[in-house]
């Protein structure tokens, strides 16, 4: 009888000696909040955390759609990408285990959109355009004028003009280079349409500023072999930083074969001398340049976004001369 008792106490003496488990908190964003069938979906749980265990130890599984049925298996990896293929609401789910198997949840509903154009009613050419941060952008440069020779300087002369380079673009992909007076009608007010189509702007520093900011967070997840240098995309700073953890990153979710739908073309420019850039980091192939509508003092701002080069920034403003030709983009807050 002695040794059932003894025996007993042991047991309730062993149960009562286990820990008491919190079950993790599970939580996550998703970069950028809303998109359309061709946005690849950043999703990050490394906010995850257990108040009483290992956050290393933690298992992570995903249902992208919202359908019950777990799209991955339960892992230690905390960042997830998805595209969708068909428009609509989604509620992504996130589930998390400890060790102790006690689970939570957390889900995130994202709005995706289909691919949409716009026909440009002066000339016929067809644009896509994508939502990106506030604004809907034109998804290709620009392409509406009459081509005229490098050596040929734009004038206000009632006629949109545009330099074409290079010459071989025949199918007409990579759109016209504007000098910063031509490409606003030869008025100077922020915000004006400009040689954009009816409805559409030529985007101020803001709002380039705006499209910049959706890339301004660590969502942009690879292996951090390199460390960002250059200017932050925030007007008149320059500062420091490895916001996007890998070199070339915002190139690469902008560029044609990105991501975002936003198609950027490496390309050249004209010189205000005449001659197209094709030195030092400006070449071709390396760097794409827009215009802003915004003045700085005699200058105005540009975008430049780089691939890989001296300076090792992805994304760079500047104050540049107007007499430079640049590609467009034009803007519009809703369609």
């Amino acid at each position: 009888m002695k040794i059932r008792i003894t025996g007993l106490l042991l047991l309730l003496l062993a149960i009562s000696c286990e820990p008491d488990n919190s079950a993790p908190i599970a939580q996550f964003i998703c970069n950028p909040p809303n998109g359309n069938v061709k946005t690849l979906f950043d999703l990050d749980a490394t906010s995850t955390n257990d108040p009483d265990g290992l956050k290393y130890l933690l298992l992570y599984r995903w249902d992208y759609n919202g359908d019950g049925q777990w799209d991955t298996p339960f892992g230690p990896f905390q960042i997830s990408t998805y595209r969708f293929q068909n428009p609509g609401a989604y509620k992504i789910r996130l589930e998390v285990k400890d060790t102790y198997d006690a689970i939570t949840s957390s889900m995130v509903t994202v709005l995706v959109d289909s691919l949409h154009h716009i026909t440009d009613p002066r000339d016929g050419q067809v644009y896509p355009i994508t939502k990106i941060g506030s604004f809907w952008w034109m998804g290709r440069n620009l392409n509406i004028g009459k081509p005229v020779d490098t050596s040929v300087d734009q004038s206000n002369n009632g006629v949109i003009e545009k330099y074409t380079y290079p010459a071989s673009d025949s199918l007409n992909l990579n759109g016209g280079l504007y000098t910063w007076a031509e490409m606003m009608g030869y008025g100077y007010a922020e915000k004006s349409q400009g040689i954009c189509p009816p409805g559409w702007h030529i985007p101020s520093d803001a709002e380039w500023n705006n499209l910049m900011s959706v890339f301004r967070t660590e969502a942009v997840h690879f292996t951090p072999t390199y460390q960002i240098w250059g200017e932050k995309f925030i007007p008149d700073q320059q500062v420091t930083h490895n916001n996007y953890l890998t070199e070339g990153a915002v190139w690469k979710l902008l560029l044609e074969t990105g991501s975002t739908g936003f198609d950027a073309v490496p390309l050249g420019y004209r010189n205000p001398d005449g001659l197209f850039g094709d030195q030092d980091y400006h070449f071709p192939g390396n760097t794409a340049t827009w215009w802003s509508s915004t003045l700085s003092g005699d200058y105005a701002i540009r975008v430049r976004l780089y691939k890989l080069d001296t300076r090792q920034g992805d994304v760079i403003r500047f104050a540049d001369n107007r007499r430079f030709a640049f590609s467009v983009r034009c803007v519009k807050e809703s369609i």
